[in-house]
């Protein structure tokens, strides 16, 4: 698990779908949003990127950050 700057889709709630995330100073595209889920301390995304990877986007916003997992097949 790794901290991660994530950019969302402009709305009222906070956070929207992301469409882009920053990750050890790489820059990775959302091609799509496969999956979304709450939890209970948060909301999660599962999501796949330009070059067809997929990666776990959560955020928990009692701490106000965002969490990323590499999903491997």
């Amino acid at each position: 698990m790794s901290e991660v700057r994530v950019h969302c889709a402009g709305g009222a709630d906070y956070p929207q779908q992301p469409r882009v995330f920053e990750l050890l100073g790489v820059r990775y595209s959302v091609a799509q949003v496969l999956q979304e889920w709450r939890l209970p301390d948060g909301i999660g995304y599962r999501v796949s990127t330009a070059d067809g990877a997929q990666y776990e986007l959560v955020y928990r916003p009692a701490r106000e950050v965002w969490e990323v997992h590499a999903l491997v097949d």
